[in-house]
């Protein structure tokens, strides 16, 4: 009888493993300079603090940062894997329990310009260390050259990040024109990032959105949208994020309210009264 439960037992266990999903979702963006690498590292150390099994990879090829962003010295990168034949769990670094990264290494011209069978490399190496994750976020390049299509193509969701500024609306628009009609990518989300109010915010998402039905027929939804926060640069420079050194702050509360928005989450936004009061006087 005791055999009988324990095989039992062992075989829900391997259910359980079969049944397991990797969500994996690419992050990218028209053109440089919208914040995505910030938002995948907060993304990352909120989702990680909630218990969710997490590995960041940074598919920036040859211009890569999300170690510096998080103080991280890294001995391998990726074209370790490419190059010297390195397995993709030897060149992770475990950030805390919950979450890894993998990084692409920066300034290496043979990175930026991998191709085809080492971008499949890429792929198998992926596959084996991600058994027993929930979620991969990907830190996709800027721009919509075959170094970012080619893990966009390969992600389950996609977030296009987008600020005010109007070439980065044409260029969000263009990389959403080409996931979309050249690779049938339907599951992609819009978040803007740096609006002065929610207004404004709503503005930029509602504009995209337009030319998307006027163009593609297709209307596609917010990821939601980030507030500019002081505070942002401060934590670049000190290489931490900024979900760990102003968890209530704009940026902070804007990420918590995604992972919640994206993955049916209930991650806890705090909320002082008395700090909201002094801030609608002060301007803070």
């Amino acid at each position: 009888m005791a055999d009988q439960a324990e095989k039992l037992r062992d075989m829900v266990d391997k259910k359980k493993k079969a049944d397991k999903t990797h969500k994996v979702i690419a992050v990218t963006s028209g053109k440089g300079g919208v914040g995505k690498t910030n938002i995948v590292v907060n993304m990352a150390m909120l989702l990680s603090g909630i218990g969710k099994k997490v590995v960041v990879f940074d598919a920036d090829l040859g211009l890569a940062n999300v170690d510096i962003l998080l103080g991280i010295k890294t001995k391998y990168s990726l074209i370790d894997v490419i190059k010297s034949g390195k397995k993709m769990s030897e060149i992770m670094i475990k950030v805390n329990d919950n979450l890894s990264i993998i990084p692409a290494g920066n300034g290496v011209e043979d990175i930026a310009n991998i191709n085809e069978p080492s971008f499949n490399k890429v792929k198998d190496e992926l596959r084996s260390v991600v058994k027993d994750i929930d979620i991969l976020l990907v830190d996709t390049g800027a721009g919509i050259s075959r170094k970012v299509t080619f893990f966009l193509k390969s992600s389950e969701d996609i977030i296009v990040v987008a600020t005010p500024e109007p070439t980065s609306i044409a260029d969000a628009y263009a990389m959403i024109k080409i996931m979309f009609l050249n690779y049938k990518k339907e599951n992609i989300k819009i978040f803007v990032n740096m609006a002065k109010n929610e207004n404004e915010a709503v503005s930029v998402y509602e504009n995209i959105n337009k030319i998307c039905k006027n163009f593609l027929k297709k209307e596609f939804k917010s990821a939601g949208f980030a507030l500019y926060d002081k505070k942002l640069p401060l934590c670049v420079r000190e290489q931490k994020a900024i979900s760990e050194i102003a968890p209530d702050g704009k940026f902070s509360v804007s990420m918590k309210k995604m992972i919640n928005n994206i993955f049916k989450e209930n991650v806890k936004i705090y909320d002082n009264p008395v700090k909201r009061f002094f801030s609608s006087i002060f301007g803070g």
